[in-house]
């Protein structure tokens, strides 16, 4: 009797415990996927800023230090984009003065066609494609690069923090009731 009342009261615990979370966190993946998305955005609309003031060409293809340095000067770049994960790196495609675009290598373009979404370690990304860079090889290839994130599988920690970060109150729940049953069998024994 007083196993049962105890694991009665832990389980009490932990539901008044938890009660104090909220329902739904922040979708982490959806935060990251916006702040690269808005990096991109700044990056189109300071390289339209530039080619109006400019009678310059676009590089075929080209990293954001070499147009950077190259390029744009620091009225146009006063600070760089803030990346918001370790791979996201960004690069210039253009196929002419009016047909270019910035280029993540985890979300890859703002304006594209196809929508992808994947697990990136314990988050859940969007990133987007386009076809009309494909006869670009570097793009070609980054592209390939980019769609390897749909083969990654997340380590078990990192799934977990991704379902916490969802739900945080029933994985919590359900890791009680795991810790609850293993306890029970453990005392039976």
């Amino acid at each position: 009797m007083k196993k049962h009342l105890t694991a009665i009261l832990l389980l009490a615990g932990l539901l008044v415990a938890t009660g104090f979370h909220p329902l739904m966190a922040a979708d982490t993946g959806k935060l990251i996927t916006n702040q690269c998305r808005q990096n991109l955005k700044m990056l189109n609309e300071t390289t339209a800023r530039f080619l109006k003031d400019t009678n310059e060409q676009l590089p075929p293809w080209a990293r954001y230090e070499t147009v950077k340095s190259s390029l744009m000067s620091f009225d146009y770049l006063p600070k760089d984009p803030v990346q918001p994960t370790p791979d996201c790196k960004y690069f210039l495609i253009s196929n002419s003065r009016d047909d270019y675009q910035w280029y993540c290598g985890l979300h890859g373009v703002l304006d594209g066609e196809k929508t992808i979404t994947f697990l990136y370690h314990e988050h859940r990304i969007m990133a987007k494609t386009t076809e009309r860079y494909m006869n670009n090889k570097r793009y070609k290839d980054h592209n390939s690069d980019l769609l390897r994130w749909t083969e990654y599988s997340p380590t078990p920690i990192e799934r977990f923090k991704y379902h916490y970060n969802m739900n945080p109150l029933s994985t919590i729940l359900i890791m009680s009731g795991i810790v609850l049953v293993i306890l029970f069998v453990y005392r039976s024994l």
